[in-house]
């Protein structure tokens, strides 16, 4: 029996041309190569599992090579491609930043390796994998090198992460975003590798290995070993796949869907409570329900259909399905769905939870239905409140539109036995000056209300259409009450010196102590200036704010200055605090040598060396 390689390695590309949805990476890296124009930094990024190592590896192999095939592809017969295939060059280092994130770690790789060229080959190639869990301190220890490189050093990092690396990394490499590989792209590298290793194998299986890997190779392949080797006749079909991924068919949600358009819930919980028996994941479930509305929604424009990367059987389910559900219905379900997912992790009964979420989605149509008729309620109550309130004002009014409408129905009627009552001029008249007279009073009387105001009630703010006061007028109403409240006091220097004295008595540091016993105050009109004799004086006097608070408590003169100025002529006593100045190693052996010659003696004749 031989010895087992997965297929992510056994079939893992060796050029350019076998890498696999990355066209757009390949197709610029071998026109470089061709050309000459290598960069000294590059930097890999993308989804895990798509190339972005083997592509460092095939490019580190390439620029070593001797005999390059058109400049881009390695020959395979030099001694440089050879020691690579065997995984014996020395040349090309590959790190895990994972495992050597320490500065110092990458401080040896400068040291040691970097600065050093190679002994045989053109480049010295360094692939840092997973870059971005390098530290700050070994990012800033790399960033100088990866400035200023040597020039027989290529630097390839790759990432999963590409935001976590510092920007001054990002701006000196040449960034390739690395893409997702297609569903069809994996299929048909599955196919390549079932048809070479002799494994039968259905398209629907396929299709369910592509979609479940996400985009990945790696995951693809690692999927798809996994399923062959629990298959004892090298036979992969649909059910098997399922089975062992422990996904749920299709029918599940087609079936699902049809119960919930039919507002049947009990036929939904039957079928969320086979799931449950089955032994599926219960959040899988959720992401595969909103998936799958996420695929009706594609389904109902043709145009957008091209997005549905599945066969083309289930495609045309999707699509016959799609014209029974509405596009709001499609979209409120994706929403409570992604909700439902979103506070999964939370629940305490996870079942019920999404029991929940399934009955929303079940009676959606009665959930909208509902606030339309509570507010046709509303309004018929207000209605008639509304109506109470303009009944006074309109009263009058109604009544003379009922007498015109009476009056015109019987013009209207030939056979109407009642006389017409006759109209005259002066009753016209008659009215029309009580009409005015009415409205000339209702306007009199609401001023008549302003024109004599309580004294004991203050006048309100005027107030902005949103009801707020104007800032200025807030402004002048809190300036008039100060000056109300409290008369300005003129400064003085007796009390504030009684406050100093108590600060000196309750105060624990002597340095403060000193620094208040030493203050002098003069009155300038509304400044009072406070003399310090030193600048440390006014800095300690700045940091002590409560005796310049409490100085304005007794003042209370909104538009008093307080001055901190710094004058040693007023302080004739003052005494500076001279600090001893620390010797240094240099200055303390010069000071013993002079005063003990012999002891340079001895330092030289025993080879000593002072400490820096």
């Amino acid at each position: 029996m031989g010895e087992y390689i997965v297929s992510a390695r056994k079939y893992r590309p060796a050029t350019f041309d076998e890498v696999v949805g990355q066209e757009h990476v390949t197709s610029t890296l071998k026109t470089a190569l061709h050309k000459g124009q290598l960069a000294q930094a590059y930097l890999f990024t993308g989804p895990r599992g798509v190339g972005k190592t083997t592509c460092a590896r095939i490019l580190a192999k390439v620029v070593n090579c001797e005999n390059p095939i058109d400049g881009n592809t390695a020959c395979d017969q030099c001694e440089s491609c050879k020691a690579f295939n065997e995984n014996v060059s020395f040349n090309i280092f590959e790190l895990d930043a994972a495992s050597n994130n320490s500065v110092d770690q990458m401080r040896s790789l400068i040291d040691e390796q970097v600065r050093y060229a190679p002994q045989k080959g053109k480049y010295k190639v360094f692939i840092i994998d997973e870059v971005h869990m390098l530290s700050k301190q070994a990012f800033n220890a790399f960033l100088k090198t990866l400035e200023e490189p040597p020039p027989h050093a290529i630097f390839i990092l790759a990432t999963t992460e590409k935001h976590k690396i510092i920007p001054t990394i990002l701006s000196r490499c040449q960034i390739y975003d690395f893409k997702s590989i297609g569903v069809k792209d994996i299929i048909k590298q599955l196919e390549l590798i079932s048809e070479k290793e002799n494994i039968t194998v259905g398209k629907d299986a396929l299709n369910l290995i592509a979609y479940k890997a996400d985009g990945a190779m790696r995951d693809a392949l690692s999927i798809f070993d996994r399923i062959v080797s629990s298959s004892p006749d090298n036979t992969i079909v649909y059910k098997q796949v399922l089975d062992n991924l422990k996904m749920l068919d299709y029918d599940y949600y087609f079936k699902m869907v049809e119960a919930i358009i039919q507002k049947d819930l009990s036929t939904v919980f039957l079928l969320f409570d086979e799931i449950i028996k089955e032994g599926y994941d219960i959040n899988l479930f959720v992401l595969g329900l909103a998936e799958h509305f996420r695929q009706l929604l594609v389904s109902k424009d043709p145009r957008t259909q091209v997005l549905l990367e599945i066969r083309d059987d289930l495609k045309q389910r999707y699509i016959n399905q799609s014209k029974i559900v509405e596009k709001g219905f499609a979209l409120t379900s994706l929403s409570i769905l992604n909700k439902c997912d979103y506070t999964f992790p939370v629940a305490q009964n996870k079942r019920l939870h999404v029991e929940i979420a399934l009955s929303k989605v079940c009676h959606i149509e009665d959930a909208i239905k509902m606030p339309q008729s509570s507010t046709s309620q509303k309004k018929k109550i207000i209605s008639p409140v509304s109506k109470q309130k303009d009944s006074t004002k309109e009263h009058s009014l109604n009544n003379n539109n009922e007498k015109s409408k009476s009056s015109h129905s019987e013009n209207n009627e030939p056979n109407d036995t009642n006389p017409k009552p006759e109209i005259k001029e002066e009753d016209i008249n008659q009215d029309k000056a009580n009409e005015a007279k009415t409205e000339e009073k209702s306007q009199k009387e609401e001023p008549e209300i302003n024109k004599n105001p309580v004294q004991n009630i203050n006048t309100p703010i005027k107030r902005t259409l949103g009801g707020f006061p104007k800032l200025g007028e807030l402004l002048e109403e809190v300036k008039k009450e100060e000056s109300n409240a409290k008369e300005k006091l003129p400064i003085d220097i007796d009390k504030i010196s009684l406050l100093v004295d108590d600060m000196i008595n309750t105060h624990t540091s002597k340095m403060v102590i000193n620094t208040l016993k030493e203050l002098q105050f003069e009155e300038d009109n509304d400044t009072l200036n406070i003399y310090v004799p030193t600048q440390l004086s006014k800095d300690i006097l700045l940091n002590e704010r409560k005796l310049i608070e409490k100085i304005k408590e007794i003042h209370y003169n909104p538009g008093m200055e307080i001055k901190i100025m710094i004058d040693l002529t007023k302080f004739p006593d003052h005494k500076e605090i001279k600090t001893e100045k620390k010797l240094t190693t240099k200055e303390k052996y010069e000071l013993l040598i002079n005063k003990n010659p012999l002891i340079a003696d001895f330092i030289k004749d025993f080879d000593l060396h002072i400490d820096s």
